[in-house]
């Protein structure tokens, strides 16, 4: 479960910015959007965040994705071979060749850590991963450079795994690969339960298409996922009865790994039943397709309990399917194990069809200098309780819109074209 996030030098957010799952303890509204995980810790089921193009929202989601990443594969890189997630604010001579600066705070069985990393082109500078197992915080390893600090807690051959960490590697990523117990706790939060999505426009985008095949194609382990899936599936109205997932020995850079059909009644002329028929899910609309990944990333979340966020959540998608989704987090009876759904929007439509609390409505806005800032509805003064937050977003008040002067702009021709 996701607490706080923190980002600094990435991209356009020059300064840190920290993005919170924490419900503010001053607004008291909408508690169902909330979950008690103990008596110490509250969270947040859902966050969305708007703002306008070029403003820095896929810019915020790509950070997430970027500390993801790093966890995940920097234990795989070879010496001195650069970061791709070192991508520092270019728009500044100080900043320029900095460290970019990632933290997260998170919850594995209702303990919080703290983890964060400093780096730089093809080293880290700081990497920090601290616990509160009794509620007081507790040092599990600091690095500075190439100089590790061990605390109690960590067992295991931590200071064999040391020397055999790079200076662009993680120790996180390398103590997990070498089987230190404790922090492949720590790396499976970041591999299973913490996943940043791109947005899904293209049945192309194999990779998001082969997760949830494996995952349908298993029937015997999956049996439960499925049924619920296609639940899912015929609670979009899609007209979709059932699917079927086959295995293809075809090259995977073919993408024709897995051969998806989906199943469809057949009416005669009297609007009888008449059977029915499977069909290339490719002859699908790309709404229904992107359901279909969408759908299934979703489901896995909820009933695994992760964090999943969702760039331009809402392309091809109907508003109201938009909306059904993120309610499925806020619904006790649905999300049962905390999962949380994090979203950055263009649909305005959604403050006003979905009772969303201040604190889960985040802008980011970009300034003079280029740099984003991000706060949300909680951080200002005036915005209550109820208030009309789609007419006060479009109308400007609430910041994070584009400033389109339409007024400004006149249609050149040549001097001898003919009207």
């Amino acid at each position: 479960m996701l607490l706080e996030f923190r980002v600094e030098n990435f991209r356009s957010f020059r300064d840190q910015q920290v993005f919170s799952m924490i419900p503010d303890e001053g607004k008291q509204e909408f508690e169902s959007n909330t979950l008690e995980v103990t008596d110490k810790y509250r969270i947040l089921k859902s966050a969305i965040v708007y703002g306008a193009n070029a403003s820095g929202k896929s810019n915020f989601m790509k950070a997430l994705q970027a500390l993801r990443n790093l966890v995940l594969n920097s234990a795989n890189l070879e010496p001195d071979k650069a970061f791709e997630e070192y991508v520092p604010f270019q728009f500044n001579s100080r900043t320029a060749s900095a460290p970019t600066v990632f933290e997260l705070d998170f919850l594995i069985e209702a303990v919080r850590y703290n983890y964060h990393i400093s780096i730089l082109k093809n080293q880290v500078v700081e990497e920090k991963l601290l616990f509160y197992p009794e509620g007081r915080e507790s040092k599990l390893f600091v690095r500075k450079g190439m100089q590790f600090e061990f605390g109690d807690y960590l067992k295991g051959q931590k200071v064999v795994v040391s020397k055999l960490t790079g200076q662009n590697q993680l120790f996180l990523s390398k103590a997990a690969r070498n089987n230190i117990a404790q922090l492949e706790e720590v790396y499976r939060f970041f591999a299973k339960d913490f996943m940043a999505v791109p947005f899904l426009d293209s049945w192309t985008d194999s990779y998001y298409v082969d997760r949830i095949a494996q995952e349908l194609i298993n029937t015997k382990s999956n049996e439960l996922y499925i049924n619920n899936f296609k639940r899912l599936l015929q609670s979009f109205d899609t007209g979709i009865l059932d699917f079927n997932i086959e295995e293809t020995n075809a090259p995977i850079f073919f993408n024709e790994k897995y051969k998806i059909t989906t199943q469809h009644a057949h009416f005669n002329d009297a609007g009888q039943p008449a059977g029915s028929d499977f069909y290339p899910i490719e002859e699908e609309s790309m709404g229904t397709q992107k359901l279909f990944v969408l759908g299934g990333l979703i489901l896995r979340a909820l009933m695994n309990g992760r964090v999943i966020m969702i760039d331009e959540f809402e392309r091809s998608l109907h508003p109201l399917i938009s909306s059904y989704l993120i309610q499925l987090f806020h619904d006790s009876k649905i999300n049962t194990r905390g999962a949380q759904l994090i979203i950055a929007s263009h649909d305005s439509n959604l403050l006003s069809s979905i009772e969303y609390r201040r604190d889960q409505i985040w802008i980011v806005e970009k300034g003079k200098t280029g740099a984003s800032e991000l706060f949300s509805l909680a951080d200002l003064t005036g915005v209550l309780k109820g208030a009309p937050y789609e007419k006060w977003y479009l109308s400007g008040r609430l910041g994070g819109i584009p400033s389109v002067k339409s007024l400004d702009f006149e249609l050149k021709y040549a001097a001898n074209e003919k009207k």
